[in-house]
């Protein structure tokens, strides 16, 4: 008896184990746009390895971070080695207020030279596009006009291929598998991407 639920115990806690580790991070914020973080030039008297957060631009220092504690922008866009990238909900001068964290929680970071930043809408048109995983059903819908009334003209799986040809806010007019147009969400309401771009990013192209 004794041994059965010690048996039942370890069964138990590996299930739990398993459970967990399928349990996907969450999909990214997005913002209004794209930081790309470069590494510094060798030669640069900027800080070299931390990032200071504030909670107004150059008053009430919040944290510092190293570049690798932003939250990851991997499974929606592919950077180059050593970039480190950050979405951005609003810009004053040359400070930008950024997502530093995988709970939302925001803060203003001053921007460097050697850094890149590019709004979406900017961004998106022309990319290679793919749909996320684990989508609710009506992010999966391609519809006739940007609207969530909009007839729907087809529901899309993850295999399609997508190239974003126009973006209006939320929406992305996307040519599918280079048969068919129409309009999908690229974020969520919560502003969330919803697509992965299926290339990496080379900032020198914009």
């Amino acid at each position: 008896m004794i041994l059965r639920i010690i048996l039942i115990t370890i069964c138990f806690g590996l299930s739990v184990q398993t459970a967990l580790a399928a349990i996907a991070p969450p999909r990214p914020f997005s913002g209004e746009g794209l930081l790309v973080i470069r590494p510094f030039p060798s030669r640069s008297s900027e800080p070299c390895c931390t990032l200071p957060i504030y909670g107004e631009p150059g008053v009430e220092r919040i944290t510092d971070l190293e570049r690798s504690d932003l939250p990851s922008l991997t499974p929606v866009i592919q950077g180059r080695t050593g970039e480190y990238s950050a979405a951005v909900t609003g810009k004053k001068g040359n400070w930008l207020h950024i997502v530093y964290d995988d709970a939302g929680r925001e803060g203003w970071l001053e921007s460097s030279r050697a850094w890149e930043y590019v709004t979406w809408n900017h961004f998106l048109k022309g990319r290679a596009a793919k749909l996320l995983p684990g989508l609710k059903k009506e992010f999966y819908l391609l519809r006739h006009d940007p609207s969530a009334t909009a007839p729907q003209l087809e529901v899309l799986s993850r295999q399609k291929n997508l190239r974003i040809i126009d973006v209006r806010e939320d929406w992305a007019l996307v040519l599918v598998d280079l048969t068919a147009y129409g309009w999908l969400r690229w974020r969520d309401n919560d502003g969330r991407f919803t697509i992965s771009i299926d290339e990496k990013f080379d900032p020198q192209k914009h």
